[in-house]
């Protein structure tokens, strides 16, 4: 099971000395850590108007990092970025996009 991030430290430091990939509707902000493992924070965006379409798209992506973690490389903290629009996506076009940037931090 995938980690959360938590600290508000590490979070800011994480949005601060980060590097981003994207491609739409999704942003990553990566920064490696000292762990054996992967940390996610799920931020989706404000614009979002219903905390109840917030906490749909956070549920989508913890999915399909549940799915297709054990083919990341280990040893970042990722902040998955998502825009409104991703509402709209299929959940196969969402995996083929989250994959896509996990390997392109690779």
């Amino acid at each position: 099971m995938e980690e959360t991030l938590k600290s508000r430290k590490e979070i800011q430091s994480l949005f601060k000395a980060g590097k981003r990939v994207s491609r739409f509707p999704i942003v990553l902000v990566y920064l490696p850590n000292s762990l054996s493992k992967n940390r996610y924070l799920y931020c989706p965006e404000r614009a979002i108007k219903t905390a109840v379409q917030r906490n749909r798209i956070k549920r989508k992506l913890r999915a399909v990092i549940h799915e297709e973690e054990k083919n990341f490389l280990k040893g970042f903290d990722i902040a998955i970025l998502a825009k409104k629009e991703m509402l709209d996506l299929k959940h196969g076009e969402l995996v083929k996009i989250l994959v896509s940037l996990i390997h392109r931090i690779q």
